[in-house]
């Protein structure tokens, strides 16, 4: 496994977004792990007092996230925002391919009017879209009935180490859906209302997820260690690794998504010098045991005065390196889940303009990489994230247009 304009509001009442924020006067506040209840108490003032003390103004109504706009050469939610926001649902989902063409201009049309700032979908976003971003794929099948079939070819996934147990369901899907948010109330009722836009739209899985606070760009993992620490993070790095930059996916990127069900009580259960072992970076703090900080690269051939490597051959970090493999950078942007007891782990979810980066590495994981063994893959599936609604020249396209012309 490798960011103010504020949103429209009513003037009475209070909305569920000030609850959320504590805007009001002493109503909610939210805070680190919950929620505290509080009010604002006032000593007894006279009747004059009362009459001659204006109120006080109404405090302006503020979004959860800087709105991102839907319009660009990129669809949102890859780059934009640079960290991702704190919750997304991911859907799978099969679609009326005869009807695709059709549905992928209408969902572009719908993820335009609900990340409207000036004109929300109220029904939808009552408070405002806030930073909420949609991100659209389509899967080999869906790619196969486009006038380029032979694109499907470039988000087909090999079989990986467990991956023949999965259902049929849990294996690919025409479309993929990545609605995020800082808010996460307003990620199901987005969903609803989209796949209300698409022809014949079947989920094939859904799941919900979330991510911890941000350390130099990156979060934690379930297992408690940084994840997606190595990533393309200029502009240069993004044109050689992330983006597609010909053909009628110019702009677009491919995403590959593998839901992973973790044995963190076992990985854990492990002492704490094994662990960092298993994983090539101390938990405290994150950096390489080879040495350097949090964001530095392994050293893959330091080695300790009695000739031992420092970053174990079987860690996960060694196993994963690039070096190893000769592919380009991933761009992660992975989420936890936890939908009980018995299934909860990670939504491992990488961004590469060529499918080879995700399966070399993950080949290599299947072979050497210890950590391997605390994993379980439930879902796996590929999709080409379609170019954004801004062709190069500039003119306004429909989504998924280039590759119907």
């Amino acid at each position: 496994m490798t960011e103010q304009a504020p949103a429209p509001g009513q003037s009475g009442g209070v909305s569920r977004r000030r609850l959320l924020l504590g805007t009001g006067a002493g109503v909610v506040a939210l805070g680190v792990g919950g929620y505290a209840l509080g009010r604002a108490d006032t000593a007894p003032t006279s009747d004059a007092a009362d009459i001659a003390t204006p109120a006080p103004a109404a405090a302006a109504e503020p979004t959860i996230g800087t709105p991102i706009p839907a319009i660009g050469i990129h669809q949102a939610g890859v780059t934009a925002p640079t960290a991702p926001q704190t919750h997304c649902l991911v859907a799978v989902a099969d679609v009326d391919r005869s009807a695709l063409s059709a549905s992928l201009g209408d969902l572009g049309d719908a993820v335009r009017a609900l990340t409207d700032t000036d004109d929300p979908v109220l029904d939808v976003t009552p408070d405002g879209p806030g930073d909420l971003t949609v991100t659209i794929g389509v899967g080999p099948d869906g790619l196969a009935s486009t006038s380029r079939p032979d694109l499907a070819a470039t988000v087909t996934l090999a079989e990986f180490a467990g991956d023949a147990k999965l259902t049929p369901d849990s294996r690919g899907g025409h479309l993929y859906l990545s609605i995020n948010a800082s808010d996460p109330l307003i990620l199901e009722p987005v969903l609803a209302h989209l796949q209300q836009t698409v022809a014949g739209f079947r989920l094939r899985w859904s799941d919900m997820g979330y991510r911890g606070q941000v350390d130099a760009g990156v979060t934690r993992n379930p297992f408690g260690y940084h994840d997606g620490v190595i990533i393309p993070r200029t502009e240069a790095e993004l044109a050689a690794d992330v983006w597609i930059g010909s053909g009628p996916l110019t702009g677009g990127t491919i995403v590959v998504i593998r839901r992973f069900r973790l044995d963190t009580s076992a990985f854990r259960a492990l002492p704490a010098a094994q662990q960092d072992a298993t994983i090539g970076r101390r938990k405290i703090d994150g950096t390489p045991l080879s040495g350097g900080g949090l964001t530095d690269q392994i050293n893959v051939n330091a080695k300790a005065d009695n000739g031992d490597l420092l970053v174990p051959a079987r860690a996960h970090t060694r196993a994963a390196h690039p070096s190893f493999t000769g592919s380009g950078l991933m761009l992660r942007r992975s989420y936890s889940f936890r939908n009980s007891p018995t299934d909860a782990g990670h939504m491992f979810i990488s961004f590469q303009n060529d499918i080879a980066t995700f399966a070399k590495t993950q080949l290599r994981l299947d072979e050497v990489d210890d950590l391997m063994q605390f994993v379980t893959p439930t879902a796996t599936a590929a999709f080409a994230i379609l170019p954004g609604m801004q062709a190069p020249s500039g003119a306004r396209q429909a989504l998924g247009a280039p590759l119907f012309g």
